[in-house]
């Protein structure tokens, strides 16, 4: 590009810690969703359904000239050696249960056509919460069987296969000159999937001391992989789930309570171990805007900026100081439904945070269903306002 004098990475790293570049970067996430999801819809993505991650890439750096974040992560958790666990269907209803040191761990869901995961129950996905019959955990029985279902272990062995898998990325990522954005937990989201969403948010006022144990034993995991990502020396950023840790289900008071400490802690760590922290929060942002902005985080990643109340003024003004912003047109609205407003929310984002701390992307991601014009039309107003 004509105005380019930065690698991808020197320039995507330079926006999240809000020094200058030579251009303000786009960085776009594409998300195939699942074919359950996908059922009745067409495939709108320029590569094909089975395209290679290295395909994909290419087509992102070579054919729409954007910036791109290699994923990363390092996964330091197995079951106790005891442990097994089998599924079994009755009717429309699956069930999947573990067998603990410390008894049975189960759960259930409506088996049906929405389904996406087969004859399996997993732990975390978005899937569970509208399918639960009965969730993973629900007593302080239950976390105690899931912790030796779902374990810290870094064991030597463990900890190796985790540094190469880290190698191997940042040389990917180096081919491209590409930063490598690593997962960084889930907190209040994974513990949504585990609970559900209404059991979960009960829980917080009837039960808070379960929930509180959960996080820390999530906390404890994240921190010892955020060591061993910083001891590889591989990864740039790490980006923490926060989707459902917002006021669309907890009073700031409760994400303060439950999150601050943990997420400051799990910020400094990174910090101490070299890499930059963004988190992801989608909706429910405003009523927060004073939780985020005591928290030591470098971005913010997904902002919807179409969901009513969303004042872009107030979150500049309030984070905007010194975290930066992976903002742009929304999912769920702009890329649904017109090319001129995903480039009037292009504009919108340069009018709001300038171009200093700013990453032009999808909130959250353009999915492969969606009208592919309306991503092209975003790439085409940030080439111009960039």
């Amino acid at each position: 590009m004509a105005d380019s004098t930065m690698t991808s990475r020197e320039r995507v790293l330079a926006a999240m810690r809000r020094e200058p570049v030579d251009h303000v970067p786009c960085v776009c996430a594409f998300n195939a969703l699942s074919p359950v999801q996908r059922r009745g819809h067409g495939w709108n993505f320029p590569w094909p359904e089975g395209a290679s991650y290295a395909d994909r890439l290419a087509y992102e750096l070579d054919v729409l000239g954007i910036d791109s974040l290699v994923p990363a992560g390092a996964s330091l958790v197995s079951s106790h050696p005891d442990v097994t666990s089998r599924a079994w269907l009755e009717g429309d209803v699956l069930h999947k249960a573990f067998t603990t040191p410390a008894g049975e761990l189960h759960a259930a869901v409506h088996y049906n056509a929405g389904w996406p995961h087969g004859e399996n129950i997993p732990f975390y996905s978005d899937f569970n919460v509208g399918h639960f019959v009965e969730p993973w955990i629900q007593t302080e029985e239950d976390l105690e069987r899931f912790t030796y279902v779902h374990r810290l272990d870094d064991s030597a062995d463990r900890v190796a296969a985790a540094l190469d898998g880290l190698r191997r990325t940042r040389e990917l990522a180096d081919r491209h000159q590409l930063a490598v954005n690593a997962s960084g937990g889930m907190g209040l989201t994974g513990a949504q999937h585990l609970f559900g969403a209404t059991d979960l948010c009960l829980a917080t006022m009837d039960n808070p001391g379960l929930v509180d144990a959960y996080l820390e034993h999530e906390h404890r995991i994240n921190l010892r992989c955020l060591e061993v990502m910083g001891e590889s020396n591989c990864v740039d950023s790490v980006r923490r789930n926060g989707f459902y840790e917002t006021t669309d289900f907890y009073s700031p008071a409760q994400l303060t309570e439950f999150l601050g400490k943990r997420l400051t802690a799990e910020a400094d760590c990174a910090h101490a171990n070299g890499m930059l922290v963004s988190y992801t929060m989608n909706t429910g942002v405003m009523p927060a805007l004073d939780h985020l902005a005591a928290i030591p985080f470098d971005t913010m990643f997904g902002i919807d900026i179409a969901f009513q109340g969303v004042d872009l003024g107030e979150i500049n003004a309030k984070l905007g100081s010194r975290m930066s912003f992976f903002i742009g047109p929304s999912s769920t609205y702009h890329i649904w439904f017109g090319d001129d407003l995903c480039r009037q929310a292009v504009r919108d984002c340069f009018d709001a945070f300038g171009k200093e701390g700013l990453i032009i992307a999808p909130c959250v991601s353009s999915h492969a269903i969606m009208p592919w014009e309306n991503t092209l039309a975003m790439i085409d107003e940030w080439k111009k306002c960039r």
